[in-house]
């Protein structure tokens, strides 16, 4: 069943994170995910993030760990479909300043 889960958030949050839709929230859960791949299939690694931060580097889902958590932290940008909306809503209800 996590499987199941895990395979649909990847591919469906890839599509929103391609979008700019959604970007914080899926970068969550695919920071999430990269935790618990870290977790359970690099468990040495992770343990040795302070003692030896190479071992950590090199492990397989610190690339994805990485970008999920630059999508949590700076959102989709400009060119966005979040912005889009963003910029239509500040717009309807005059918040432009």
């Amino acid at each position: 069943m996590s499987a199941h889960f895990v395979s649909g958030l990847e591919f469906v949050g890839g599509l929103l994170l391609i979008l700019g839709l959604g970007t914080r929230l899926i970068g969550l859960l695919l920071a999430g995910n990269m935790l618990v791949a870290y977790w359970t299939a690099d468990h040495e690694a992770l343990t040795s993030i302070f003692s030896d931060p190479g071992k950590f580097y090199v492990a397989d889902p610190y690339t994805f760990l990485f970008a999920a958590l630059m999508a949590l932290i700076f959102g989709a940008g400009v060119f966005s479909i979040d912005a889009l909306l963003a910029r239509r809503i500040r717009k309807r209800f005059g918040l432009d300043t």
